[in-house]
């Protein structure tokens, strides 16, 4: 009788158990909008640094969860089931698992996803960036002339901070509209820049983090942008340009070359 009283104990304890862990999940997660490859989490950490993990396949995208606000990440490996976790740091490199879920994405354009505000391409109606380019191209309803007014405006209006990357965590997330009021800091600043001011304007734009030995030397960042009519992905680099547009304007073209460039991550 002791014992089938502790093993219904157990099974109780284990249900609820569960049923914490997914009342947990279930207020972690956000998955109104993954028909748009969108996941939105919200978590308040203890002080210790907390990591998000996305999954799917053989492929993984780690990030910091930064902040107890609610923050959104990009399903951007396609549709089909993936495994998001949140972890916590114990001590050194150790985290622990805090929860996790599966969620499937299947949104009918694959390309919705880079149009999206996520953690580190941030903005919305009411960034100063988006007012931009909105005055920008308002009279442009061509959306290639709406780009090329945005990658020109990139190129020659910024410039390279050479000391920034020395200062900056491994966390730094860009804030668009401090690029924009400052005019100056690194390819991620300028990559997240760019790919805002187009997604505002409804044009699809990746923030792809490589290498492009040609063009900068180590880890480096740039964007890639939808082109319709031809169903590509053009390669922009507006760090490279607006660095060679202040020494030979006249050689600078917006489009490069996607063999001189090594994708690692694409956002």
């Amino acid at each position: 009788m002791k014992r089938k009283i502790f093993l219904l104990i157990a099974i109780v304890s284990l249900l609820l158990l569960s049923f914490s862990f997914s009342t947990a999940a279930v207020g972690y997660f956000d998955e109104t909008d993954l028909d748009k490859g969108l996941i939105h989490i919200t978590y308040q950490s203890s002080g210790a640094r907390v990591k998000v993990m996305i999954e799917k396949d053989t492929k993984r995208y780690t990030y910091d969860l930064s902040s107890s606000s609610m923050e959104s990440f990009p399903l951007q490996m396609g549709n089909g089931s993936y495994k998001i976790s949140i972890l916590e740091n114990i001590s050194g490199n150790s985290y622990r698992l805090i929860t996790s879920i599966n969620a499937e994405a299947n949104s009918k354009d694959p390309n919705l996803v880079f149009l999206n505000s996520i953690q580190n391409v941030n903005w919305n109606v009411d960034s100063e960036s988006v007012k931009k380019a909105v005055a920008m191209t308002k009279d442009y309803p061509d959306l290639a002339k709406k780009a090329r007014i945005l990658w020109n405006y990139m190129a020659k209006n910024n410039k390279y901070d050479y000391k920034k990357l020395s200062t900056l965590k491994l966390s730094y997330v860009p804030i668009i509209d401090a690029t924009l009021q400052e005019k100056t800091g690194i390819c991620y600043d300028f990559s997240a820049l760019f790919a805002a001011m187009l997604r505002s304007q409804g044009i699809p734009a990746k923030l792809v983090k490589g290498y492009a030995p040609k063009y900068a030397t180590g880890y480096h960042a740039w964007n890639e942008v939808y082109d319709a009519p031809t169903k590509t992905w053009l390669v922009i680099d507006s760090t490279y340009d607006l660095q060679m547009m202040k020494l030979r304007p006249k050689v600078v073209t917006m489009i490069k070359s996607t063999s001189a460039y090594q994708k690692v991550y694409e956002y």
